[in-house]
């Protein structure tokens, strides 16, 4: 089998480099990641100008490669061209914070695996619930059998696994629970205005915490990770929505 590994964290993250060891016991692993952070790019793409790549060495890889582009690039490029092999399998992470809810909109660790949804490659997108992580090998581990559980389904080609692991020790996680919920989610971000050679600039301070519904409801996927479950949904590439859509077909 062989596996192509992104991120949108880029070639250095730790989460990267773990999920690649760990991985390198089901298959050939290969590595196409951004050359710098792409957290929050979401399904851009690059559609004109020239992408610089450069091979890399990392343990556990075949080949692995540093692109100057997207996730999304990553993934369309790597399969495309870069590694020169057929490709069963895209994983994306291991990302550092969760990719829950409404995150999936914006992610792009979930864009790149995606993009190979797109060119029907299997694909699993990895992301753990910490933004401070120090130690994914716990993560990489779990991770690395949820991947091998679901490339043994033959319905794998059908969906993208979002898989979200808990930043507690192991044997505080309570288990897999299989979410088909989700909530609105919103950062609490900080936009201020700031001065530089004379012009005026805006600046966005992201923040790790969020404003959300309240809810017990384990089939939320943020709701079972704040306590302490392995989140795990379905997801696809299908924006209609077929209820609306047949209202407004009886008269729009």
């Amino acid at each position: 089998m062989n596996i192509l590994v992104t991120n949108d964290d880029g070639i250095k993250a730790a989460g990267l480099k773990a999920i690649v060891r760990e991985l390198a016991s089901l298959g050939d692993v290969y590595v196409v990641a951004p050359n710098s952070q792409c957290s929050a790019y979401s399904h851009k793409m690059t559609l004109s100008g020239l992408l610089r790549f450069e091979e890399k060495e990392m343990p556990g890889a075949r080949k692995a490669y540093a692109l100057w582009g997207t996730p999304v690039d990553c993934v369309h490029i790597g399969c495309d061209y870069l590694i020169g092999q057929k490709i069963d399998l895209v994983v994306s992470g291991i990302n550092k914070g969760p990719n829950l809810s409404t995150d999936i909109i914006y992610s792009g660790t979930i864009a790149a695996a995606r993009e190979a949804f797109i060119h029907k490659i299997p694909s699993v997108a990895l992301s753990l619930n910490s933004f401070t992580v120090k130690d994914f090998s716990t993560a990489a581990r779990l991770g690395a059998d949820i991947v091998r559980r679901y490339y043994e389904r033959e319905d794998r080609q059908n969906y993208i696994l979002n898989v979200n692991i808990p930043y507690v020790p192991e044997e505080e996680i309570q288990g897999i629970r299989i979410c088909d919920k989700t909530i609105n989610v919103i950062y609490q971000d900080e936009i201020s205005l700031c001065e530089k050679n004379g012009k005026t600039y805006v600046r966005l301070s992201t923040s790790p915490e969020r404003l959300m519904e309240t809810s017990d409801d384990l089939s939320i996927d943020y709701i079972a990770i704040r306590n302490n479950y392995i989140s795990i949904s379905a997801l696809q590439n299908e924006h209609i929505n077929k209820a609306y859509t047949a209202r407004l077909k009886e008269g729009f």
